[in-house]
């Protein structure tokens, strides 16, 4: 994005002349700050004095657009705690009305990018997750990694015949029972970030009343003493179901990114199946390759 302190022109980068932004709010007009940097929190996620110019005849609202410039800026920054602008600094920065603002950080609390305190302000809650597919590792090992504390919702434990493609791939016989564990995953800074269904052959002995609120890896491996030796692994891109959209607190059919997990045990024997529903803005895959 080029910044700028002259009147708006064109499209988004460049700059154009003021009017009514998209909210159905006319933008009042402002005046301008010095051109210099004011002093700023070294975590501030933006500089007093940046100036971002907008499209306003782009058929993407204003406050659309403000909401991807701060998103932006918050993948780059790729920390949690960061500081945002107060209001006021916002609707100067962008050049707009209280109103375009308002909406694009609501736009962005809701999403759970963002949390407003009252008196400490509002700071980035985004988790910068990036899982390394070269690497098997459970959800609590990938936060303890960061410095971060897991928490869990537990939503349901059972044994139960699974669907016929889970049965498949556990290779199971007909109408042999898995031990099912759902749950809702994220951390104190930003919950909930994925929900996870685990299958697990009844063959194994995991007792049902065990606590899952922690790590299943390290249930499975420390108490029961079965070694985790390898998987495959399969990831997508989707649109969340009703009942997906109402437990990660988002919208139906807005985009989800989707898991499937087969680990194995011992001897190439399937010891776990398990199904991830992620909220893309919290997390990503990266893997190496070689040519």
């Amino acid at each position: 994005m080029k910044r700028s302190g002259k009147s708006r022109k064109g499209p988004v980068g460049q700059v154009s002349s003021r009017g009514a932004d998209r909210t159905g709010t006319a933008a009042s007009p402002m005046k301008r700050v010095p051109a210099g940097d004011a002093p700023f929190r070294p975590d501030a996620l933006f500089r007093p004095s940046e100036r971002f110019s907008l499209d306003e005849r782009s058929p993407v609202p204003l406050y659309h657009q403000v909401e991807q410039i701060i998103l932006d800026r918050i993948a780059k920054a790729g920390e949690i705690g960061g500081k945002v602008p107060r209001e006021m600094d916002l609707i100067k920065i962008f050049d707009v009305s209280r109103a375009t603002v308002k909406k694009a950080t609501d736009s962005l609390a809701a999403k759970g990018l963002i949390k407003r305190r009252r008196a400490a302000g509002t700071h980035i809650v985004k988790l910068a997750v990036t899982e390394d597919l070269g690497r098997l590792t459970s959800f609590s090992e990938q936060m303890e990694s960061r410095k971060l504390r897991a928490s869990t919702e537990i939503l349901g434990v059972e044994r139960h015949v699974p669907q016929d493609d889970v049965a498949a791939a556990l290779r199971l016989s007909k109408g042999e029972k898995t031990l099912c564990i759902r749950r809702l995953r994220g951390t104190s800074e930003a919950f909930p970030v994925v929900l996870l269904r685990s299958e697990i052959p009844v063959s194994f002995g995991i007792d049902p009343k065990e606590d899952f609120h922690a790590s299943l890896y390290e249930v499975i491996e420390k108490k029961y003493r079965i070694p985790i030796e390898w998987a495959e692994q399969k990831i997508w891109a989707g649109k969340a179901t009703a009942e997906e959209a109402k437990l990660l607190r988002i919208k139906p059919g807005d985009t989800i990114l989707g898991m499937e997990r087969i680990t194995y045990t011992h001897g190439d024997k399937p010891l776990e199946y398990v199904r991830a529903i992620y909220r893309p803005e919290h997390y990503t895959f990266s893997m190496r390759l070689k040519r």
